[in-house]
């Protein structure tokens, strides 16, 4: 049985205890420090270890567990499990074909793989949309396929739950505050996670039609996520003698609710030889993807003589604040003065440039306006 202390690291933490208990009605109505908090339910009250690194957090975390089963009627392992799915978002992968309740070890083997490189390829093109990452793939995104966390399978066919946890975001910076404040901003666990949904779909929609894509398509497809790096994963799960279809479900955390989010996708093995031609197209051709970032505008930086002016945004990326330069000409650079002075939230549309050891740089910008002018919600 695993540990108490090991669901808190791995599964739950402490501050997802928290948010849960309040998303149910509880009250927190006390707190000492960083150590510890006590919240109160209609008929009961627990209190919350907080400091994981405390000798007795263990020993506090069982019995928190023991006085939430019993006021709530149920067992430890639910309690666990209902925390931990308000706060994860889940992709169920069911793979369907000559299956019962196993796979031959290859294909699982082939097939789990594929899983995790379409983890890596989502959070790849997170931060930064790529038709071909080759061995040029971001710290970031290998950790975020680290982080995710394979459930049980279920019965019926052959289908892998990939849980991704949400973290809960917090400023290190008074002045940043705005930026976790911004209702548009997802945590990058969940950026991945869409962007999956979304490149899923978007490869369908390219390789299951009556005709084959066109090269401007394939193309506009590495913005919403598509790269040859999905479509190697795919294909080969695809061209597995056991599995003929592919069916990926996403649910969403209650806790950060999201609006028209892509909730199936369906793939299957006849669309093998279109996903092939993709992935081979997007191998070589060097196609960057564009992105729009949010954020304030922290510094203003233009000579008398200048034709652009250079700004220096704060935005989040990867969960947090970080500066990123943008050169910008004179209509955008007064959209920045003034974004500057009256403390306005912008957005800007172009190609993020990540080189390791460097600053961020966004270039080729298209579109540089207020925050306001934006929908919150794009379907």
């Amino acid at each position: 049985m695993m540990e108490s202390q090991e669901y808190a690291s791995e599964s739950v933490a402490p501050a997802d205890v928290g948010q849960w208990l309040r998303a149910h009605g509880w009250r927190r109505v006390a707190q000492l420090g960083d150590i510890a908090q006590r919240w109160q339910g209609e008929e009961a009250q627990v209190v919350v270890p907080m400091l994981e690194s405390s000798p007795d957090f263990g020993l506090r975390w069982s019995e928190m567990l023991g006085l939430l089963s019993k006021a709530l009627d149920t067992d430890e392992a639910g309690i666990l499990l209902a925390i931990s799915k308000s706060g994860s978002d889940v992709a169920e992968f069911r793979a369907a074909g000559q299956i019962d309740d196993s796979l031959p070890l290859g294909d699982a083997a082939t097939f789990i793989d594929s899983v995790r490189r379409w983890m890596q390829a989502s959070a790849n093109s997170v931060l930064q949309p790529r038709s071909y990452f080759g061995h040029s793939v971001p710290d970031a995104a290998r950790d975020h396929a680290r982080k995710v966390r394979m459930g049980q399978t279920r019965r019926g066919s052959y289908v892998v739950p990939v849980i991704s946890r949400l973290p809960i975001l917090s400023p290190e910076d008074e002045d940043d505050a705005v930026l976790f404040d911004e209702v548009s901003y997802q945590p990058f666990a969940r950026s991945a996670m869409l962007r999956l949904a979304e490149g899923l779909g978007t490869l369908r929609d390219l390789t299951h039609g009556v005709s084959a894509p066109s090269r401007s398509r394939i193309t506009e497809a590495v913005g919403a996520g598509v790269s040859s790096e999905l479509c190697e994963a795919v294909a080969n799960t695809l061209e597995t003698e056991s599995i003929a279809s592919l069916d990926v479900s996403f649910s969403w955390a209650e806790r950060l609710p999201v609006a028209h989010a892509p909730r199936a996708v369906r793939l299957e093995d006849g669309a093998v030889a279109v996903i092939r031609e993709v992935e081979n197209f997007l191998k070589g051709e060097p196609v960057v993807g564009r992105q729009t970032v949010t954020g304030y505008v922290k510094r203003l930086d233009r000579g008398e003589d200048d034709q652009v002016g250079r700004v220096t945004l704060r935005i989040l990326d990867n969960d947090k604040a970080r500066n990123v330069t943008i050169e910008l000409n004179d209509d955008d650079y007064h959209v920045a003065g003034e974004a500057n002075t009256e403390r306005k939230m912008v957005s800007a549309t172009g190609v993020l440039n990540r080189t390791p050891g460097r600053a961020l740089r966004f270039t080729e910008v298209d579109q540089f306006r207020f925050l306001d002018d934006l929908p919150l919600f794009v379907d």
